[in-house]
């Protein structure tokens, strides 16, 4: 119950006292109504309206009459208010929802905005400490991996696509882990994959009646990279369909004009680039280190052949 109110600049303090006549201990479980002392707890409460609420309770302490028991004082539990800590639950709800959709630099800004009193590095706290939900049935599953550490240390997502959820993470890449986490999780019907070896023998092995399917980013992917290999090669047709009727002469042949001419002169020297240095006995990570490009595309270049009128080589 309340039994006090105080307004001031920013911060509004409301006072309540337990109403209750015993209660029970938290040790042994026997209800007690021999009352020892009061004390008062400073609780944190939601805001309003951008300021600062704050609930100071009188809580009390009170003998434990359990002759077994070696607890024999205890303070009575509000876990409506706070079990323990010192903001309410509804407090404690609303930053891990924050934090869980933001982060922590920006759960944290928001969070400031919204008059809540509270740091990154906390905010980074409640996220590790969140208890994970219950797993149900998982029907599509999305399985990826992802960097611990780039180009050393990968791990496994595994995503609900129905529920778009993050149901799992492996602590790597490999079949083993794949086919395990799926036997013990049946009823997967239908999973979205990348074009790995790895994840596709891991599925086989551990959910063989599921169906494989490439998921969309590797779809489009695998468009982009044909489509423009294939026009790579075609260059020379597509140049001369490009070219104007007269005034043939004063251009070079298959050549294309404006951002298309400029991006093929640029791929055109990373190939060159990237062979250069494959012939000199370089590594795939280090190539793509030293060019700046990624270790798909080295694998791309390094073999492909200059053509007649089509590399400009």
């Amino acid at each position: 119950m309340t039994t006090a109110l105080s307004i001031e600049t920013g911060r509004v303090s409301i006072r309540v006292a337990s109403g209750a006549s015993r209660s029970r201990c938290p040790l042994c479980g026997r209800r007690s109504s021999r009352a020892h002392s009061r004390y008062l707890r400073t609780v944190s409460d939601l805001p309003w309206h951008g300021i600062c609420v704050t609930l100071e309770v009188s809580a009390r302490r009170f003998f434990c009459d359990g002759a077994s028991c070696e607890r024999r004082i205890f303070c009575e539990r509000l876990p409506k208010i706070a079990a323990r800590a010192r903001k309410t639950g509804r407090l404690e709800k609303a930053l891990l929802a924050i934090v869980l959709e933001l982060g922590g630099r920006a759960g944290a800004r928001l969070a400031a905005e919204l008059g809540l009193v509270v740091g990154r590095d906390s905010l980074l706290r409640r996220a590790k400490n969140a208890p994970l939900p219950a797993l149900g049935r998982v029907r599509v599953l999305g399985i990826d991996d992802f960097a611990f550490r780039k180009s050393d240390a990968y791990g496994t997502i595994l995503v609900d696509l129905e529920r778009h959820e993050v149901v799992d993470l492996l602590p790597e890449r490999s079949t083993r882990t794949t086919a395990d986490w799926l036997l013990r999780h049946p009823g997967v019907e239908v999973v979205s994959r990348d074009r790995s070896n790895v994840y596709a023998q891991g599925i086989s092995e551990g959910a063989p009646e599921a169906v494989q399917v490439a998921d969309r980013w590797h779809l489009l992917r695998s468009l982009a990279l044909g489509l423009e290999e294939f026009l790579l090669h075609k260059r020379s047709v597509l140049g001369k369909a490009a070219a104007p009727e007269t005034g043939d002469e004063e251009r070079p042949y298959g050549s294309i004009e404006g951002p298309a001419e400029k991006r093929h002169e640029r791929l055109v020297e990373q190939w060159k680039h990237i062979r250069r240095l494959h012939l000199a006995g370089a590594s795939v990570k280090d190539i793509a280190e030293w060019v700046g490009t990624s270790p798909s595309t080295v694998y791309r270049y390094r073999e492909l052949r200059p053509r007649q009128n089509t590399y400009g080589v």
